[in-house]
């Protein structure tokens, strides 16, 4: 199992990238998932857009991710 340390927006941005492209899913079928625009979805790959936790939520779900919080220590 993959672990990703997210520090950053653009992080973000490229790992759901990633996935996605892994998945073999188009933006457009995420953005259909997520009730997006294709435009959307783009703007968040492209870290162009602080996204709602929600739809976070929502491609982390899809993309196969669960999201954990953890203290540092």
């Amino acid at each position: 199992m993959d672990k990703y340390n997210i520090e950053s927006l653009e992080e973000l941005a490229e790992v759901l990238k990633n996935r996605r492209r892994e998945l073999n899913i188009t933006q457009k079928s995420l953005a259909a998932f997520c009730n997006l625009s294709h435009n959307g979805i783009s703007r968040i790959e492209l870290a162009q857009s602080d996204a709602q936790l929600s739809t976070i939520l929502k491609m982390s779900k899809i993309l196969g991710f669960k999201i954990i919080l953890e203290m540092e220590q």
